[in-house]
């Protein structure tokens, strides 16, 4: 009998210890969904973006890059492929929340500027799986992001025709009128399409200008330093036989105008059909 009522005390006495480690694992539990919530809001913040721009509403882009495209005259099915191709590669390779905007090289300054700012957001790959819904956020980055800038860059690489060039007031354009471009701190890109054949009453390589007559010219009193550190990638349309002779000259004064810019040296890629 004793025996027994130890027994039972002993029966007892273990399952009053249980309760309170339940209640630890109910409160741990509790906690953590709390947790789990939070930070979910959190991480909602951080990632809110603008309704139009897709760029983050807390700290804004977080790299500026401004595509002109100067297809004045036309280029080959190959180059087409090519230049599409190296687009979409720029596009593919540029950080989150990158802002990009485009511009044409025309005749007409009422054409000139830059498209509706649009910034890259987080992708389907790299959303969380706890608290994003991935095909919420791939279908926004292919619709609202991808799908209008390669319509533009369509449209763009599309247009040709014009009795003049002018690239230097067509690029200070696209410049100008994108939004926070010139006093960005971060990261900025130029990517411009070209042939680099500046043709315009500020000066002509058809009529013989250069580096060096540009230089001695009143137009380059009105050069400004946009662009400082900037980084430049020129995709260059080979025209051979057009405009100047020697590749050099254009090459020369490329590099010469984008110092006094202010910018890195450009990288020169060329368009190649052969």
């Amino acid at each position: 009998m004793a025996r027994s009522r130890r027994r039972h005390r002993s029966h007892r006495r273990r399952g009053g210890m249980g309760t309170p480690v339940l209640a630890a694992i109910a409160a741990v539990l509790v906690a953590g969904v709390a947790g789990a919530f939070w930070w979910s809001g959190q991480d909602q913040k951080l990632n809110a973006v603008d309704d139009v721009t897709l760029c983050p509403v807390q700290h804004g882009p977080a790299g500026m890059t401004a595509i002109l495209v100067d297809l004045t005259d036309p280029i080959s099915p190959a180059q087409h492929a090519l230049l599409t191709a190296l687009l979409d590669k720029e596009i593919a390779d540029a950080p989150r929340s990158t802002q990009f905007t485009m511009g044409v090289v025309t005749e007409d300054p009422a054409d000139w500027g830059a498209s509706a700012p649009l910034c890259k957001p987080q992708d389907r790959d790299t959303a969380g799986a706890l608290t994003q819904n991935a095909t919420l956020i791939g279908q926004r980055y292919r619709e609202r992001f991808l799908a209008p800038l390669q319509a533009d860059i369509s449209r763009l690489t599309s247009v040709s025709g014009a009795n003049q060039s002018p690239i230097m007031e067509s690029l200070q354009a696209l410049v100008a009128d994108t939004p926070g471009f010139v006093t960005f701190d971060g990261p900025r890109r130029i990517v411009i399409v070209s042939d680099l054949l500046q043709h315009s009453d500020v000066m002509s390589f058809y009529r013989g200008g250069d580096w060096d007559s540009f230089r001695a010219s009143p137009a380059f009193q009105r050069l400004g330093s946009t662009l400082s550190a900037a980084d430049v990638t020129i995709l260059q349309v080979p025209r051979p036989g057009e405009g100047v002779r020697d590749p050099r000259i254009l090459e020369d004064f490329w590099a010469r105008y984008f110092d006094a810019q202010g910018a890195h040296l450009p990288v020169l890629k060329r368009l190649g059909d052969l």
